[in-house]
């Protein structure tokens, strides 16, 4: 039981009720009631009907006048067609440098050995591989029921995703790679002999793979570029080409017929369906829907843009991944708007920028990364490059390099992207890098602060639509291009045998406070969340080489204690960071504090944590108000009792990494007082919590001096910092 205050089962409810009308809008709310209600009686499932391949052939798709002859239709396409990226069959001359690895995954393939997640492999078969089994637990989805007869969440198929990852096609960028790096006709085969199997196994409208319109988007997208790259090839016959397009015309139905429900979802599906169906009306124009294909897919991407894509350039589902897959669509369409004579909104195509931009300043120089931060499915929709699926600088080079925009990296594995969509000519445009500076991205609740060898991201956000973990005040450190300081990810979302997914959204796998045992805010079903918590920053400033940032949450204002959380950061130049905790209220609460740190060696000694990480020492030092304090490291924990010290960068991974742990049951108020020094373990400190902090380094190197205030609401906890042989650098 929690420390809740006294609540009656009719105002929980209702506030229930209240927060999903906060987080969706009442008109989404009565949209996806209305949804489930023709689904549940039946009626969606009517508009959907089961139909074969062979019952719809090309001519019940054309225009009136468009020749339906298989080897005609392929000669009247590309002079009538729309343009792609490249002309149809003459991809672009890749160096021998890059595509290395999109070789190795087609050789795999042809052994019946797929890719899941950009990490992780299994064997299905070849050249049938089984579209409906999940190899990881040998669990199997029903292959001939209705889409409609199915849901995301059945526990005797376990995760969809595991099912829905091959049928995505990403593979199909890999083969298209492959084949512009060598030539050999034999990819383009391997293309078409799994297309042709995926169609023999998956009849329109029956099966999992029809369930999700993003995943149709997303696959068709896939297969529009691999049959264009294969145009030219002798395993690309006219009849593979009628075939493809009678599954580009039945894709796009079943996207177009139920696009509205991706729109009640307020994210990335609505903006892969709209591109996909976008692509098709304007690629091909022969289609009786095409109009008004392009009609929906032009409509829809921008009013999406103006809702979700926020004016400073976070994006409204709290997850730097969903923002990167959201930012490959988009720049897939632009492209396409470029090259067709076509166009966006002018204010459309700024939102996408500062998207790009956002990503660029929360990003580490050296690796390319960026915070772990918010729910990470996996998704990588255009896989062009041979980087590593952490790594962000193919989507921004790629974003800038659409918008006719300078360069913002030198020439490298992550520019081949550029090449595919927009050309070899792009890369003569000038490197001109932007700064990245320390930044406010108020509406997102994303704050960096930047020295030259390390950063910090943190977040304080108050929640109007659906939050995804309950990671308020988190905090993300970088040093040298190490993630000193981490998200631990998101593993899994349906994981209903261990449900580790619980874990992963959890306080406790962020580097936050949780207090009374709970979440900061009352998880829901599925990914609904209830109780949105709200914040405030009280303040950032810079003065010369010190930075300090101030800012609380009041998620926990629901428990007995009204207990609030504020934390304070502070960048003392290169060489450290020291992060001050107050936890106000009233009575006794558990506190717990906890740090999810590099997976390097360790050493606990005391009250200091050292790392030895690949750049040099790390120590972390703890300090805390009262007594009774426990403290551990947990590594790779998984208990009937505890799960602790994990790590998930890709999806249907975890890998053990140590976490941190201060934890007490002790009366509010109480502070907690973190210092990560960085390249040096501090000689000698003095910790006085309701007046000073003090530290030196070796061979007489002066420390700093952080003076404190006493505990207290409407106190600002930093007072005045100085170097410790006593010149005042700065007093605030």
């Amino acid at each position: 039981m929690d420390s809740m205050a006294p609540d009656c089962h009719e105002t929980r409810r209702y506030r229930r009720v209240h927060a999903l009308i906060r987080q969706y809008g009442i008109s989404r709310c009565l949209s996806r009631f209305t949804h489930d209600a023709y689904r549940r009686w039946g009626l969606l499932k009517r508009r959907f009907p089961v139909w074969k391949w062979a019952d719809r052939p090309l001519s019940s798709w054309l225009r009136r006048g468009i020749p339906a002859d298989p080897a005609r239709f392929r000669s009247w396409h590309p002079q009538h067609g729309g343009r792609l990226f490249f002309p149809a069959g003459e991809p672009p001359k890749l160096p021998d440098q890059w595509a290395a690895g999109a070789v190795a995954e087609a050789d795999a393939l042809r052994q019946g050995r797929f890719r899941y997640f950009s990490a992780l492999e299994r064997e299905l078969g070849f050249p049938a591989p089984d579209w409906f089994v999940n190899p990881f637990t040998a669990q199997r989805a029903e292959a001939d029921r209705h889409w409609c007869d199915q849901t995301d969440f059945e526990s005797n198929r376990g995760d969809i995703k595991y099912i829905w990852e091959p049928s995505r096609f990403c593979w199909a960028y890999a083969l298209a790679r492959a084949y512009a790096r060598d030539g050999r006709d034999l990819h383009a085969d391997t293309f078409w002999t799994l297309f042709e199997s995926w169609m023999a196994a998956n009849p329109p409208q029956c099966g999992p793979n029809w369930m999700c319109g993003q995943e149709i988007a997303i696959r068709l997208m896939a297969c529009i570029f691999a049959a264009h790259t294969f145009w030219n090839s002798p395993a690309t016959t006219d009849e593979r080409i009628a075939a493809f397009v009678v599954f580009v015309a039945g894709s796009a139905e079943r996207i177009a017929g139920n696009i509205n429900y991706a729109r009640i979802q307020m994210g990335n599906h609505a903006v892969s369906e709209a591109a996909g169906i976008w692509t098709v009306g304007v690629l091909f124009p022969e289609l009786a829907a095409a109009k008004r294909l392009r009609r929906i897919g032009q409509y829809v991407p921008e009013d999406e843009v103006r809702r979700y894509n926020w004016e400073d350039g976070s994006y409204v589902q709290h997850s730097t991944n969903y923002q990167r897959l959201m930012l490959h669509n988009y720049a897939w369409c632009l492209r396409l708007a470029r090259l067709n004579q076509s166009a966006f909104p002018t204010w459309m195509e700024d939102r996408i920028l500062r998207s790009a931009q956002f990503l660029y300043q929360l990003q580490d120089p050296i690796t390319g990364r960026l915070p772990n931060y918010g729910p990470n499915d996996g998704a990588l929709v255009l896989p062009l490059n041979d980087c590593d699926y952490l790594d962000y600088r193919p989507v921004i080079e790629l974003t800038h390099a659409v918008l006719d925009r300078e360069r913002l990296y030198e020439t490298g594995s992550w520019t081949e992207d550029v090449v595919w969509l927009c050309g070899e000519d792009t890369l003569g445009r000038p490197v001109a890098p932007t700064p990245r500076e320390s930044r406010d991205f108020t509406t997102g609740g994303y704050y960096t602060l930047r020295s030259k060898n390390t950063w910090a991201m943190i977040r304080c956000h108050s929640y109007h639509n659906r939050p995804n973990q309950a990671d308020l005040l988190h905090l993300d450190l970088w040093w040298q291009g190490i993630n000193v300081l981490r998200d631990s990810g998101s593993f899994s979302y349906f994981d209903p045998q261990t449900e580790w997914n619980q874990y992963f959204l959890s306080t406790a796998a962020h580097n936050t406070i949780r207090i009374g045992g709970v979440e900061q805010m009352i998880k829901g079903p599925r990914f609904q969340w209830f109780s949105l918590a709200r914040s405030k920053v009280t303040r950032h400033e810079i003065d010369g080489e010190v930075e300090i940032w101030e800012g609380e949450h009041y998620g926990y204002r629901r428990l007995t204690s009204r207990a609030i959380h504020r934390r304070s950061l502070i960048r003392l130049g290169n060489e450290a960071w020291l992060i001050v905790d107050d936890v106000l209220g009233n009575g006794e609460e558990e506190v717990e504090l906890f740090w999810q740190l590099a997976d390097v060696d360790y050493i606990l000694q005391g009250n200091r944590v050292t790392l030895n990480t690949p750049v040099g020492i790390l120590a972390t030092t703890v300090w805390a108000t009262g007594s009774g304090w426990e403290q551990r490291i947990f590594r790779g924990i998984d208990t009937d009792k505890r799960r602790a010290g994990w790590v998930s960068h890709y999806y249907g991974q975890r890998d053990p990494a140590p976490t941190l742990l201060l934890k007490n049951r002790i009366s509010l108020p109480v502070r907690l007082v973190t210092l990560v020094n960085l390249g040096t373990v501090p000689e000698e400190s003095v910790a006085n919590l309701d007046a000073r902090i003090q530290w030196r380094l070796p061979d007489g190197k002066p420390g700093w001096q952080i003076g404190l205030a006493e505990i207290g609401p409407g106190v600002t906890p930093i007072q005045a910092i100085e170097r410790s042989d006593a010149k005042c650098v700065s007093v605030f």
